[in-house]
């Protein structure tokens, strides 16, 4: 989608309790149809509470289509699955091994995405498990997701509805949406990336929006391990005078990742550009804030895999409104509870050792990464 068209409504969710009680209160108001797809579905006690609404839902007539990552959701039994289909919800595995979608080597399932009647949609960051809903032991891994109304759900319904069917046809859902625009408000966009698909919005998007940032950029990021090029167009950003500020993971479920984070932080003081470390849970948060005016949400992460390799679905929303209300949220309840850290406090606490450490594991992911990229 490469056009703005306008929502009803768009509402910040984030990742805990907020998120799971607004998805069981769709799918349990659901009339019609429900798609959702998503990187990791387990079969925990949070798995379990949304199978049960979903098959509730199927007992009130309503259709139900699931599609998890075959790689993200390995854990799930054959028994878990073949229990869901004959209690009449459409579940399967995208890309399992010796599939017609695992000839593309590396090309996973990562949106996180929930379409109900065409009308309603979650859309973000957050996978279906107990590390996104908290439990008495781990608070919730911090996320965000969108809930938005409105016909321009429409085409999330066909992209979703394309990607299970195993289909390529094309979307025709942004004309739908014309005759909407007289009545509905919040401009926004959905972004792709997939490279079979020749997808690469939403790289673009957060590349231009860098670009045309005048005053501040926020960026909150997971696994934040951004290319040469983009990495100049943040030291060309800074160079016009807009404040940067980065919230990395203070803890990560994948720690060499965050051990080559550190390895980019030298680039990152250089530039003026300042860190934060989100450490009360595991950051898995993805997002772009600029001027206070334009936010991205979604399940693109800035790194070669995301750009490359995954499925990837974030929304543009082009709304004052909901920008400062977004940014109010990470001050809130992300800058005010994270660790800034300065080339003082970095250093001091970082010698010859980790130094070399976060060289190893910069220069292994950035290879291992490329050499899974496709050649194109």
């Amino acid at each position: 989608m490469n056009q703005y068209v306008c929502a009803e409504s768009a509402k910040l969710v984030f990742s805990g309790e907020d998120y799971f009680e607004t998805l069981l209160q769709i799918i349990d108001e659901a009339q019609e149809i429900i798609h959702i797809q998503t990187y990791i579905f387990e079969s925990d006690e949070t798995g379990r509470k949304v199978t049960n609404a979903l098959v509730n839902a199927y007992k009130r007539g309503v259709s139900i289509f699931v599609l998890a990552d075959a790689f993200g959701s390995k854990s799930l039994s054959k028994d878990f699955i073949l229990q869901l289909n004959s209690e009449g919800i459409n579940f399967r595995l995208f890309s399992p091994l010796f599939s017609s979608e695992s000839i593309y080597l590396g090309r996973r399932l990562h949106h996180k995405v929930v379409v109900v009647d065409k009308k309603i949609a979650l859309i973000g960051g957050i996978n279906i498990s107990d590390k996104y809903h908290g439990t008495a032991n781990e608070p919730a891994w911090l996320d965000f997701s969108v809930l938005i109304k409105g016909e321009s759900c429409i085409f999330l319904h066909h992209l979703c509805s394309q990607i299970f069917e195993k289909k390529n046809f094309k979307i025709r859902s942004e004309r739908e949406n014309e005759k909407h625009l007289s009545v509905e408000k919040i401009k926004i966009r959905f972004r792709r990336n997939d490279w079979i698909r020749n997808k690469n919005e939403i790289h673009k998007s957060f590349r231009d929006a860098l670009k045309n940032a005048d005053k501040s950029v926020v960026i909150v990021a997971s696994y934040f391990l951004p290319g040469f090029f983009f990495r100049k167009i943040l030291e060309q950003t800074r160079k016009r005078g807009v404040g940067i500020k980065i919230i990395l993971a203070g803890k990560s479920d994948l720690r060499v990742f965050k051990y080559a984070e550190q390895y980019l932080y030298r680039f990152l003081f250089s530039n003026g550009i300042k860190i934060y470390e989100w450490r009360n849970s595991v950051m898995h948060g993805k997002a772009i804030l600029t001027d206070n005016e334009w936010t991205s949400i979604g399940s693109y992460n800035l790194n070669y895999l995301s750009h490359y390799r995954s499925i990837e679905l974030n929304v543009d929303i082009m709304d004052e409104k909901f920008s400062t209300s977004f940014e109010n949220h990470l001050m809130e309840n992300v800058f005010n509870k994270s660790t800034e850290i300065t080339t003082r406090n970095f250093f001091q606490l970082n010698g010859t050792f980790s130094r070399i450490r976060n060289y190893i594991a910069y220069y292994y992911l950035k290879i291992a990464m490329k050499f899974l990229m496709p050649k194109k």
